[in-house]
């Protein structure tokens, strides 16, 4: 893990590329460059940093989501489709709009919702981003969006919802993690806030209401963490 120091931008800077007044962090080994870059700004290295920043515990990481979706913004292609697909070597998911009141998987930090799940009709997942993403959530949609296997399984589940179900109804340390300030994979069988005895959850019933960020901001998201991280491509 590379060792961190918080930068500040000048006023000037901030304001021709409209980006908040925080610290931001960069790898003491690229500190230098960027001062040296004459105002040239490498926005897609800034998302990235931020990512992995905004993974530890607390609840800072929402002060880092203006910056984070303004840096996703200038990185991403300009473009207004309401699907994008985005893919690695052995991964594969669509961008889109879901239903919030249907079968869920989700990623969730304390009491907010990120991202959610639901099954294309291949069994592969569509998934609709609603706030930045930090690193640990970004490997947990890489991780349950594996192309399937020749045998067409997934992990030794028949597809990828099958092995999203597993996996959120058995992760361990949900609770721990919400409690933490960390993102944590969430099933809701009966919808976005209906807990399995029929109980509601305030909170995320009314997140029902939520509109995702535009697909190519999520795609960039996504991509920028798999292009940029070591082991992106392992």
């Amino acid at each position: 893990m590379p060792r961190f120091v918080e930068l500040k931008l000048k006023a000037d800077v901030l304001q021709q590329h409209q980006l908040p007044d925080i610290s931001y962090p960069v790898p003491l080994s690229e500190l230098f460059g960027i001062l040296g870059a004459g105002g040239d700004l490498p926005f897609a290295y800034m998302l990235y940093w931020l990512q992995e920043h905004s993974a530890g515990g607390g609840s800072a990481w929402r002060t880092l989501e203006p910056a984070m979706h303004r840096l996703a913004e200038f990185t991403a292609p300009k473009d207004a489709h309401a699907t994008a697909t985005v893919r690695g070597e052995d991964w594969f998911m669509e961008l889109r709009p879901v239903d919030l009141e249907g079968p869920l998987v989700t990623i969730q930090r304390q009491d907010h919702l990120l991202a959610a799940l639901q099954p294309r009709t291949d069994g592969t997942l569509a998934c609709s981003v609603y706030r930045p993403l930090d690193a640990k959530s970004i490997r947990y949609l890489i991780g349950l969006s594996h192309v399937p296997g020749p045998d067409g399984n997934v992990c030794m589940r028949p597809n990828n919802w099958e092995y999203a179900l597993d996996q959120a109804a058995h992760v361990f340390g949900a609770s721990y993690a919400a409690e933490r300030g960390k993102s944590y994979l969430s099933l809701w069988e009966q919808g976005l806030g209906v807990v399995n005895d029929g109980s509601i959850e305030q909170d995320f019933m009314d997140q029902r209401q939520l509109s995702p960020v535009a697909p190519n901001i999520a795609a960039t998201q996504l991509g920028v963490y798999y292009e940029l991280h070591p082991d992106g491509h392992s």
